[in-house]
């Protein structure tokens, strides 16, 4: 970060805070927004809020760099970068979630005495693995904390590439502004913790899937625009259930007797593997159990992996379906055909996604629902994040003894942006400014507080792929699962213990 970057973030938190955190804090405890038709409201604090001491009050770092190696490496058409929720904007505009980013911040450094210091790298998944193992392997000591994807460095977790976050002695992992249960079921080795998640590293939750359906064609279907709402809040939103409407809105509308990109249809998809993700997940499908060490092991063979894969086939290929022979890979087309009211219910968006052109500008009312159960027994909705969710590491070339000073430094942030970002995103723009109804907030919280079961998704490209080379292709081809893992089990097992070996002898 420049010196006058510097200056101005340190000058914004002066203004801001009156030179404390404290005094810059929400005085809202939980995530629940400020009652804004009370002004009064936002100001009113506790005599135990006012008077609580700040852990952190009495740091001061001298002007230590906290070095973060964050992505700006856009996901997918429809899904931005988090980078403008952690190293915030170039300047203030406007925009209240961003705004908060960059005088979070700058109340951070001004606490700590810390400069922040950001390196933008735009890698998609497939070229951040090598770019940060290079990094490593070189010796080099430049960030402590790298920010990116998933899917590219989890399997570098094995290779004992990163100081394992327990060892911080600030971090609290039990506080709500971590992902504590998808740190957790993402970890190798439970009860070690090397990827993290929460309100700063924050994409997580901007990456939980969800389905977004037009709701004025589903009045014209079924009567009533917010009829999915009660589907899914009477517990009644399966697999079954969405095939049925799926099938149920296909029109053949230049009655060729084909199926074309023009029809009208109930569900579309722009391919076969990234859309499919989610129903893999949210499907609640047991992959892995746990030994007495906290060791994965492989347990998908059983009838609720053969039900969802049936399941899946059958709404791939039901009559209202349009999948990837329609569109080519073609997800920007897709896209259009839904904005043009042709489309029921889109897959493969996101929690993030809600902020994007192409749906706000839709001239019709559109809903987001969770994703279906895969049956009634189903106790809960799940929601997946997806393989390119940007998860935070410490790299290991970073001298153990500053992982005190890293652990300080995200706390702090997690804390802030928990107070004075989360709300604003989570409540005021994707529940207020992206959406266009009252229910769609209490479907927000729904997927927001699904999230789990991600374990499969965290490791199956260092498990060769599993996921999508026998799940997915079994889902894709009916009544193929027995024999796919039959001929794929011997493998995946052992792979797997050469993982828990390598993992054992470069973590301890």
């Amino acid at each position: 970060m420049n010196n006058v970057k510097r200056l101005f973030l340190v000058l914004l938190a002066a203004i801001m805070c009156s030179g404390s955190i404290v005094g810059c804090a929400s005085t809202e405890e939980t995530d629940t927004p400020a009652d804004i038709s009370n002004p009064t409201a936002e100001v009113e604090e506790t005599e135990a809020e006012t008077e609580a001491p700040d852990p952190f009050a009495d740091f001061d770092y001298n002007g230590q760099s906290f070095r973060v190696y964050t992505s700006i490496n856009n996901a997918s058409g429809t899904l931005v970068s988090s980078n403008f929720l952690i190293e915030g904007p170039e300047e203030l505009t406007g925009e209240a979630a961003g705004d908060a980013a960059i005088q979070r911040n700058a109340a951070v450094s001004e606490l700590l005495n810390i400069n922040m210091e950001f390196t933008q790298v735009d890698h998609n998944y497939a070229g951040v693995q090598n770019d940060v193992r290079t990094y490593i392997m070189a010796g080099a000591d430049s960030y402590d904390l790298i920010i990116n994807d998933l899917y590219g460095l989890t399997g570098l977790t094995v290779e004992g590439m990163f100081h394992s976050a327990d060892k911080g002695e600030y971090f609290d992992f039990t506080q709500p502004y971590w992902y504590g249960d998808f740190m957790n079921d993402i970890a190798f080795k439970q009860g070690q913790t090397f990827m993290m998640a929460g309100d700063f590293i924050i994409d997580t939750l901007r990456t939980g899937h969800c389905l977004v359906y037009n709701k004025n064609l589903y009045t014209d279907l079924y009567g009533n625009g917010d009829g999915l709402y009660e589907i899914v809040l009477n517990g009644e939103w399966t697999m079954d259930k969405m095939t049925e409407l799926v099938d149920g809105a296909y029109v053949d509308l230049d009655g060729n007797g084909q199926k074309n990109v023009g029809d009208q249809l109930g569900f579309s998809v722009f391919q076969d593997w990234g859309p499919c993700i989610p129903f893999l997940i949210t499907n609640g499908a047991q992959y892995v159990t746990r030994n007495d060490e906290g060791y994965p092991v492989i347990a998908m063979n059983n009838e609720r992996t053969i039900l969802m894969c049936d399941k899946i086939y059958e709404l791939w290929n039901s009559q209202g379906t349009g999948a990837l022979s329609l569109w080519q890979d073609n997800q920007t087309e897709l896209m259009n055909n839904f904005a043009a009211g042709k489309i029921l219910i889109v897959g493969y968006q996101q929690l993030g996604s809600l902020e994007s052109d192409v749906l706000r500008s839709a001239e019709y009312e559109i809903g987001v629902v969770p994703y279906p159960k895969l049956d009634e027994l189903q106790e809960n909705y799940i929601t997946s994040a997806h393989d390119t969710s940007e998860i935070g590491l410490i790299p290991v070339t970073m001298p153990e003894a500053n992982l005190s000073f890293v652990s300080a430094c995200l706390e702090v942030l997690s804390r802030e942006s928990h107070k004075n970002v989360l709300p604003l995103y989570y409540e005021n723009s994707l529940k207020v400014k992206y959406t266009r109804d009252n229910q769609s907030a209490q479907m927000i919280d729904i997927i927001h507080d699904g999230l789990a079961n991600s374990f499969a998704l965290a490791w199956h490209q260092p498990l060769n792929t599993f996921l999508q080379s026998l799940i997915h292709s079994a889902a894709m081809n009916k009544d193929t699962f027995a024999s796919k893992y039959a001929t794929t089990e011997k493998a995946l097992v052992k792979m797997l213990d050469r993982l828990i070996t390598n993992y054992s002898d470069n973590n301890g």
